[in-house]
């Protein structure tokens, strides 16, 4: 649908006055993608206002403005409405340009604090291994129809626009069934990126305290997720597991219609551990040795072979080998080879259970090694996260080193106190290097035979943001570049 009083209806907002043939190019939240016959919507941020972008998007090319209020100085042939709820206007708007993708897809959520990326990507590899022309849109990761790539945007979930872009290509391309990433910030009533996308099924691995700088309280921030659940088809399937604590929440926001159900209840399995670390899980009476590292990745794959096993309409056992065949997922547990004797782990994690998990394990296998943990915090988001990561670091480790994340325009020393001000082990000696890449050069400076590093908090991410924009960044690529420098000074090469 590409008319204006088309897309105009589609989102509940009537004008008799306009040519019913008047057509539209493109839809836009930036003023400066606006080209000739776009719609421009105004949406308040977090630093700036659309509204005080109006006029460049007019110059720009744009034929209707959609803002919160009223705009005083009208220009003659732009049509103008306002509304007390742009953006989800603007998705819905969206859907019907792009002739409401979804519709025609089996689409599957995936939400949850930690384990949405993995969970997604497990998904992918074992609905693709066996021949289900299946996409992927997350962290990580795109596919729509034409190969898999890194994704090229910054949130799991991107905005309106390039959603159903996305989702109209896999449909040009003859795609059945998308793996979509869903965060709370799409989920939520104010972004509700993905209005109009009824979901098939619905998997949430584990749900806890994240993103409060903007749903204020745990349960908000609950109830946003549950927002995937009520928008399954009839009929759908939301499937979760004994690690979400909040599962009962979802449950009661399920449709009628919908079913639930407990992985650990339907595919029961055990895990045990190989010398290197590696997951073995156990399950109806097999025994499958796995590339991952962590057991809540084990749980992840176990959560995505029983949506597997359903979506393709195969019992669960039959699918169990494809345990021993999937790719670690970018940026999670990469563990990285040398010759310095040194175990070097890069990872994602960015919350207390995160932490909780990766450095349990680490320490689980460290021996009589040290663990040097090289982390930060992200600027202007969750506060209430920050002591208890530092706690569970400084518990864990020998050595810390505070350090960037995405400081944005909030001053690392405010970040680094935060962390710092619940750590009760004084055998943990901590340090502030406020430049992450000399952060990393100081953890090898550090590091000897038998010890432990770890690079927490970027992983797969290819920048940093700070006060004055984004610089590009490889965390990998820094690392790796580390150990040959150290391998050579050491003579290991």
């Amino acid at each position: 649908m590409n008319t204006l009083l088309g897309l105009l209806n589609s989102v509940g907002i009537e004008d008799p006055t306009l040519c019913p043939s008047l057509t539209v190019s493109s839809i836009c939240y930036n003023s400066k993608q606006c080209t000739e016959k776009s719609v421009f919507f105004a949406f308040s941020g977090l630093h700036t206002d659309g509204d005080l972008y109006i006029e460049e998007a007019i110059q720009n090319g744009a034929i209707c403005i959609v803002s919160r209020h009223p705009v005083q100085a009208k220009q003659e042939s732009v049509f103008y409405y306002t509304t007390e709820a742009p953006r989800p206007l603007f998705s819905r708007m969206c859907a019907a340009f792009h002739d409401w993708p979804a519709k025609s897809l089996v689409v599957i959520g995936v939400t949850g604090t930690d384990g949405k990326s993995t969970t997604s990507d497990y998904l992918y590899q074992m609905l693709r291994s066996q021949g289900c022309k299946v996409g992927i849109l997350g962290t990580v990761s795109m596919d729509d129809g034409s190969g898999k790539q890194a994704s090229p945007y910054r949130q799991s979930t991107p905005e309106a626009d390039q959603m159903h872009r996305f989702l109209r290509r896999c449909v040009e391309n003859s795609l059945t069934h998308v793996v979509l990433e869903c965060t709370s910030h799409a989920l939520s009533r104010e972004y509700d990126r993905l209005a109009t996308i009824e979901f098939s099924m619905a998997l949430v691995p584990t749900v806890s305290s994240e993103h409060l700088e903007f749903h204020k309280t745990i349960q908000a921030y609950v109830d946003a997720k549950c927002n995937l659940v009520r928008a399954l088809r009839k009929g759908g399937t939301f499937l979760t597991t004994q690690q979400n604590p909040y599962r009962t929440a979802f449950i009661r926001a399920l449709p009628p219609s919908c079913s639930s159900y407990l992985v650990e209840e339907e595919l029961p399995y055990s895990l045990s551990t190989t010398e290197e670390g590696f997951s073995v899980i156990h399950s109806c009476g097999l025994t499958f040795e796995t590339p991952l590292q962590l057991s809540c990745l084990a749980s992840n794959a176990m959560l995505a072979l029983l949506a597997a096993s359903r979506l393709l309409g195969k019992k669960p056992h039959y699918l169990l080998p494809l345990l021993e065949e999937l790719t670690p997922v970018a940026g999670r547990m990469v563990t990285i080879k040398n010759r310095l004797g040194i175990r070097i782990v890069i990872d994602f994690a960015h919350t207390a259970d995160a932490y909780a998990q990766i450095f349990s394990h680490m320490r689980e296998g460290t021996g009589k090694g040290n663990i040097i943990a090289v982390f930060g915090c992200a600027g202007e988001r969750d506060t209430s996260k920050r002591a208890p990561m530092g706690k569970i670091a400084s518990h864990y480790s020998d050595r810390l080193i505070l350090t960037e994340e995405d400081p944005r325009g909030e001053e690392s020393k405010t970040i680094f106190r935060d962390l710092r001000s619940e750590m009760d082990n004084p055998s943990c000696i901590v340090e502030e290097i406020e430049d992450r890449e000399a952060a990393i050069e100081r953890a090898f400076t550090l590091a000897k035979p038998g010890d432990t590093l770890l690079f927490l908090g970027k992983g797969h991410e290819s920048s940093i943001e700070g006060r004055t924009g984004k610089r590009s960044w490889n965390e990998e690529a820094v690392v790796l570049s580390m150990v040959q420098k150290q391998e050579r000074e050491t003579g290991c090469v």
